[in-house]
């Protein structure tokens, strides 16, 4: 077994692209040197589009004369069977007829065959061919490079070795028919379509799992299309349109992967940037080749070859975005080099495209070769002033990199805004703010009504820190760099380099201690000033933090109060109200009441006990698990036939909780299920978890109709539309330290799961 797999391995890694690099390379011989040098190109009409040797012999051929018949050749007929042949045997001197259509009359042309000349053969090296080896090297870099070996790797390298195989047949070898090339195109062009599509299927993340059954038939589908092409059984472009397919597959595949895997949005949106910058050339320079002047004619091929040169990118993105992730300490040095590639080919097209639109207004003598000086010297102006703010932009907003300091002060002055706790603002300090700057030591100290309190620190180890008697020393060396030649006499917290205090308006609220720094420990001036404004925004987030968590902590105690004042009513309801009611008919005094009195009685004391049990159920003093089974029984009195209502609760013996976990727990279950019973129009409706002695963990769930798609679940868009059932239920979790969550679907039932932990047990 591992014999064989070992063989397969070196057979993968060696004989395959030895293959596929010989197939390359024959048919790239075939294109110089099995190619007819006639001296003019068609194009894939039939009409004369380039003629690179004139002739002087009567009648001349002209642009854009319709061939019809080659030495006796129909132009038909060699368009229809792929494997007929023009041109054969066409020796430099040697006279073909050439009969032709120009102006609706017929014409017979002796053309004389021009042999090997230089505009044909220039012709032929820049056309799109050389591409293909660059999808070869991306293929061999994949197979030797990529891991895992996985479905996907193996498309990946099946998908550039075809496109390679594809792009040299294509490009002027099937177009003459040349071994065989031009139904070898088509054939791998079927192959093609279902790698592209599978490929895109599991790229970069997969989709979802595909059946065997169908992949199989896919394969075999596109096989048997591939063998009936072989055999001239398929219409010669039916490809064509099976190549489009594949390609809008793609298309709609990738946005797929984005609206369906949004963290897979950033490498995708490289990708399609890249792509969109390999053809972008090419493009633009299609687009303003209408404004070419004759003067300008013969530098045409190399302008078009020129907007080529930027494909190379192409099998590039695809492997940028598969490899990037497991570059290491490389992927800096090709974020580089992309974004420097990038660079010079849009200052490269807008060079080319301004020069083509410029000559092409002026009929000047020598007007290409002026304007192309004029391209190249504002080319390289754009280039010495434009790069350093093209790669940092190109790399924080394109290739995701960490925003650079310059621009710090802007980003940070946003996430202050979205830090909602210390914890998130320390975060943002640690994470983005203070590496972005190189900064490896700090200490964030918090001074409140005289006291020192220590909330962050970085690269600290055995490093002194101040305590509230060293407040004015603080204050006094705040805002300037303290260098180690100056700190040297003074061994107070000698590894400070910079002291920032944290101010609001005349408020101190605390103060930055900066110590080490890359790569010489050094704060400038103006990076000085740019901490400041960092400090101030820290100061402004910190106070609206703090005065937050103490809005916070003063609703909990209201809340909590609430809860008490409502066990203190139910209990003089109970003990004294309802005690009082009970006794007075068996007064010995009392007299005979009537019976539709004694049915009023009845009620307002039946009233009084559901108000009571309602402040405070009775059964929670017996545990919190009697009190929810004892509430699901209630529930099934009140819904005999319209909801099944099921419980499953566990818990340990005797397990008891504190007063107000017991009571704000069945609280959220009571919301939970009144909501259920009142808007799901659900069959079933249960109530299960486990109570453990320092864990509790619950589910309400039913069959209902889900909660509205366009529902938000968080805590104030709750409260702006109105959903306070949902909106005490988080309020209560929030003020004993629980955790609640909530999954809903249309038509598929609401779950709510709570789940509540002892401080101790954390």
């Amino acid at each position: 077994m591992n014999t064989n797999s070992s063989s397969t391995r070196r057979f993968t890694d060696y004989v395959l692209p030895s293959f596929v690099l010989g197939v390359l390379l024959i048919y790239t011989y075939a294109k110089f040197f099995e190619h007819p040098y006639t001296g003019f190109r068609l194009d894939s009409a039939g009409k004369v589009f380039l003629i690179f040797v004139e002739q002087e012999t009567e009648p001349i051929l002209q642009v854009g004369d319709q061939v019809i018949e080659i030495d006796s050749v129909r132009w038909e007929d060699y368009s229809e069977d792929l494997r007929l042949k023009i041109f054969e045997n066409a020796t430099p001197g040697k006279i073909i007829d050439l009969l032709v259509e120009r102006e609706n009359q017929t014409i017979l042309i002796p053309w004389i065959v021009a042999g090997p000349n230089l505009g044909e053969i220039r012709d032929l090296l820049i056309s799109e061919g050389w591409l293909g080896f660059f999808f070869w090297i991306a293929g061999t870099f994949a197979l030797l490079t990529l891991r895992p070996r996985d479905t996907r790797w193996r498309l990946f390298i099946a998908f550039n070795y075809l496109t390679a195989t594809f792009l040299v047949i294509g490009s002027g070898v099937s177009f003459y028919h040349i071994w065989e090339s031009a139904i070898l195109m088509r054939v791998l062009v079927w192959f093609c379509i279902p790698v592209y599509l599978h490929l895109h299927w599991l790229f970069p993340k997969p989709l979802s799992r595909l059946p065997k059954t169908i992949l199989w038939l896919g394969y075999l589908g596109i096989g048997l299309l591939a063998i009936a092409q072989w055999f001239d059984a398929l219409p010669n472009d039916l490809f064509f349109l099976g190549y489009f397919l594949a390609v809008l597959g793609n298309v709609i595949l990738l946005i797929f992967h984005a609206v369906k895997q949004p963290e897979t949005r950033r490498d995708l949106g490289v990708l399609l940037l890249i792509l969109v910058i390999a053809f972008l050339p090419s493009v633009v320079i299609g687009i303003v080749g209408g404004f070419v002047t004759e003067e300008l004619a013969p530098w045409q091929p190399w302008v078009g070859g020129s907007a080529l040169l930027s494909l190379p990118l192409f099998p590039v993105a695809y492997v940028y975005a598969v490899h990037r992730r497991r570059l290491g300490n490389l992927e800096l040095r090709v974020n580089n080099l992309l974004s420097s590639f990038t660079f010079i080919t849009l200052i490269g097209t807008i060079a080319l495209a301004s020069m083509i639109i410029l000559a092409g207004q002026f009929s000047l003598a020598g007007a290409s070769v002026i304007f192309s000086g004029i391209g190249f010297l504002t080319a390289s102006i754009l280039v010495f002033l434009g790069f350093a703010p093209f790669q940092a932009f190109f790399e924080r907003r394109i290739l995701g990199v960490p925003l650079p300091s310059k621009r710090l002060l802007e980003s940070f002055s946003t996430h202050i805004t979205t830090s909602l706790s210390q914890s998130d603002l320390i975060r943002v300090l640690q994470e983005e703010v203070f590496p972005s700057l190189l900064i490896r030591q700090f200490a964030f100290l918090h001074y409140d009504q005289g006291s020192l309190n220590v909330l962050s620190t970085m690269g600290l180890h055995q490093e002194p820190l101040p305590g509230q008697q060293d407040v004015s020393y603080l204050m006094e060396q705040s805002g300037k760099y303290r260098s180690p030649d100056l700190t040297t006499g003074d061994p107070s917290f000698a590894w400070v380099r910079l002291i920032l205090p944290l101010r609001l308006g005349n408020q101190l609220h605390g103060f930055w201690l900066l110590g080490r720094r890359d790569p010489d420990d050094f704060y400038s001036h103006q990076e000085i000033l740019t901490l400041t404004s960092l400090a101030n925004l820290t100061a402004i987030a910190l106070s609206n933090i703090l005065q937050t968590e103490r809005l916070t902590s003063m609703y909990q105690a209201n809340i909590n109060r609430y809860e008490e004042e409502r066990v203190s009513l139910a209990r003089d309801l109970h003990d004294s109200i309802l005690n009082e009611l009970a006794a007075l008919p068996i007064r010995s005094d009392a007299p005979v009441f009537s019976p539709s009195f004694q049915d009023a009685y009845d009620r307002i004391s039946d009233h009084l006990r559901e108000i009571t049990h309602h402040l405070r159920p009775s059964m929670l003093s017996f545990g919190l698990k009697l009190a929810l089974e004892s509430y699901a029984d209630n529930l099934r009195q009140r819904n005999l036939d319209s909801v099944e209502i099921l419980t499953n609760i566990q818990a340990d013996s005797e397990c008891r909780y504190p007063l107000m976990i017991e009571s704000n727990i069945y609280r959220i279950v009571q919301e939970a299920c009144e909501n259920s019973l009142r808007y799901a129009q659900a069959k079933t409706l249960s109530i299960s978890g486990n109570l453990a002695e320092n864990q509790i963990e619950l589910q309400v769930a039913d069959d209902g109709v889900g909660l509205d798609p366009n529902t938000s679940l968080n805590f104030n868009d709750l409260l702006t539309h109105r959903h306070f059932g949902l909106a005490g239920m988080h309020e209560r979790a929030s003020v004993i330290g629980a955790e609640l969550h909530i999954v809903s679907k249309p038509n598929e039932g609401t779950q709510i799961h709570l789940t509540w932990q002892s401080k101790e047990n954390i």
